[in-house]
Parts: structure tokens; sequence; C-alpha cells
């Protein structure tokens, strides 16, 4: 009697213990916890300003006005992304200046200087004006700052932010302590969540393998 010969089906290759959802789902989470730690980070060096500040109130002004307010007032021209940035933080958070000299910083800048020889002496960047865009034309009037140095706080004030950033920064972070720690311990849950999920993705690649 002749021998048969039997057939066996081979396993189907598209099967996988590996979950798909799994796998997307820590790619999700940590591009989510990368873009929260820059916030985190940011959220952090303000609420150490205003601890530094609240603790050590003459020391940290010193320090802060002296030396790093009066570097970047300096460049403020001389690098097109510090320029950018610091334009940036002035409109959102509606400061002029960084010290709490407030826009009368911005005579220590070779162009706003009262003694420069430029168009912009005795002035501020239009990033410090309340309503830079004319609203008719919808254009951002880069003028708008010009000469506010020679006006007093009174009369500035209608026109410019007169309040410095630090000092802004600062109350700001003060205000949402709570916040930025619920950001924090959201963080910081999240990431423990992620590490259950990678195990749980290493014990499925583990077994896919076995």
């Amino acid at each position: 009697m002749p021998h048969r010969r039997e057939y066996r089906r081979p396993p189907t290759s598209s099967f996988t213990y590996v979950s798909s959802c799994v796998k997307y789902l820590i790619f999700v989470l940590n591009f989510v916890f990368w873009y929260s730690l820059c916030l985190l980070i940011f959220f952090l060096l303000e609420m150490g300003i205003a601890i530094m500040g609240f603790v050590f109130p003459h020391t940290m002004q010193s320090v802060l006005e002296e030396n790093f307010t009066d570097k970047i007032i300096h460049t403020y021209r001389d690098d097109p992304d510090l320029q950018n940035f610091i334009d940036f933080a002035q409109q959102e958070f509606r400061c002029c200046g960084l010290s709490s000299e407030g826009y009368m910083d911005w005579s220590k800048n070779e162009y706003f200087n009262c003694t420069s020889p430029s168009v912009e002496h005795c002035g501020v960047p239009f990033s410090c004006c309340i309503n830079a865009t004319d609203i008719s034309s919808g254009l951002v009037n880069i003028m708008c700052g010009y000469g506010v140095q020679t006006l007093s706080v009174a009369e500035a004030s209608k026109k410019v932010w007169t309040s410095g950033c630090i000092e802004i920064v600062r109350s700001w972070a003060e205000r949402n302590l709570y916040t930025i720690a619920g950001i924090a311990l959201g963080i910081a849950l999240s990431q423990l969540f992620v590490i259950y999920l990678a195990k749980t993705l290493e014990g499925q690649i583990d077994l896919q393998k076995s």
C-alpha cells in the first residue's frame, strides 16, 4: 500500500503577538512627552526666577538687571534669533524691556539710546507697543514706539507696555504655580504609563520570538 503524504497548512504569517496599538501609543505619548518637556523646562525656569526673586529679591534683581538684561538689550540688533525671541516675549507677556526699569531699559541699546544718530533714538521696539498693528491696513507700524523714552510714564503707558518682562513673567509664574505643578505631575504619570507600555511591548516581542 503506497504511503500517503500528509500536507500541513503553513502557519498564518500575518499573525503577531505584537500589538500595533501599543506601538503607536508609545510613539504618540513619547512625542507628547518631549513637547511637554520643553514647555515644562520653560515653566520651571520661570518658576525658578520667581522663587529666587521671592527668596533673594535684592540679589536676584542685581544679577538680572546689571548683567543679564544689559547684555541682551545691548545685542538686540546683532542676533536676529534673539531679536525675534525678545519681540515675541514682549508681545506675548505685554511687557517692554527686561528689568524693573521697563521700557527705559532700551536706553542701553545703541540704536534706541537718545544720543544715537539712528531714527530709532529715544524709542523702543514695535513689539512694546500696545497696538502695533494698524486696524485699517492690518500692517505692523514699526515706528509706533519712536520717541517714547522722552515721555513720562503716564504718557508712555498709553502707547507702550511700561513694565519689565522679568517682573511680569515672575508674577505670572507665582499666579500659576498650581498649574505648573499639575503639568509636571501629569508628565510624570504619563511617563509611568509609557514605561508600563514599553514593558508590555517587550513581553509581546519575546513571545513573538518564541
